[in-house]
């Protein structure tokens, strides 16, 4: 799991906002959840249009563009992005995501905030893990990622609108744990000084790297 402080930059997050001030439609979540989930949901998505189309496009492309976010996920494809909304009584109960979406294996999920955190209360999302439950209560532009097992539920929110993109990534590594792996090696490679990145230590690691993309990496 992992939160991503500016994941939407400025301008992407302006040119979102400016979309959803439009004229657009939206519909209840539960169209889209399957199982249990239907019954947990209650929030709005926007209906297919060209605006809701604008935001899932630019918001795929600058999370593609991230580099966090590019070492973290490894996205392979994004199976599928939505708009959602809650209004004042609107919450998301416990539920897990689906293993496939639109045809596709789900191997992360994340939400992307749109709405500045000071124009709501409540609407947090809420983890459940072996340490307990974690609240993630982000800022405009900032993207929460987590196993698509993960149990978790968005609170009610009780004042204000809170606006996401949620969606969901194929990674190139099926495994959280060789992915996250994958991960702490970059970090490792990343935290050396610039004249030591072609050392012994340096070359290491970029060939221990190499060597677990290899045996792990799918296509």
């Amino acid at each position: 799991m992992l939160a991503i402080s500016g994941a939407l930059d400025a301008a992407s997050l302006e040119a979102i906002r400016e979309q959803l001030s439009g004229d657009t439609v939206r519909v209840d979540g539960r169209a889209t959840a399957g199982g249990r989930a239907r019954d947990a949901k209650h929030n709005e998505q926007l209906a297919p249009s060209a605006a809701s189309e604008a935001v899932t496009r630019l918001t795929a492309e600058r999370l593609r563009a991230h580099a966090v976010f590019a070492a973290y996920a490894r996205p392979r494809d994004f199976p599928r992005l939505q708009v959602s909304r809650y209004g004042a009584g609107m919450h998301y109960g416990w539920h897990v995501d689906a293993a496939r979406i639109d045809g596709m294996r789900t191997d992360l999920s994340f939400t992307c905030f749109l709405s500045d955190s000071q124009s709501y209360d409540g609407g947090e999302l809420v983890i459940a893990d072996d340490a307990g439950e974690r609240h993630i209560r982000l800022e405009a532009g900032d993207c929460f990622v987590y196993p698509a097992s993960t149990l978790h539920r968005v609170n009610t929110v009780t004042r204000g609108e809170r606006w996401a993109v949620v969606g969901w990534v194929r990674s190139e590594i099926r495994d959280n744990e060789q992915r996250r792996l994958l991960y702490d090696v970059d970090n490792a490679i990343a935290a050396l000084p610039g004249e030591s990145t072609g050392d012994e230590l340096g070359l290491a690691l970029a060939s221990i790297r190499g060597r677990l993309q290899r045996m792990w990496m799918e296509g």
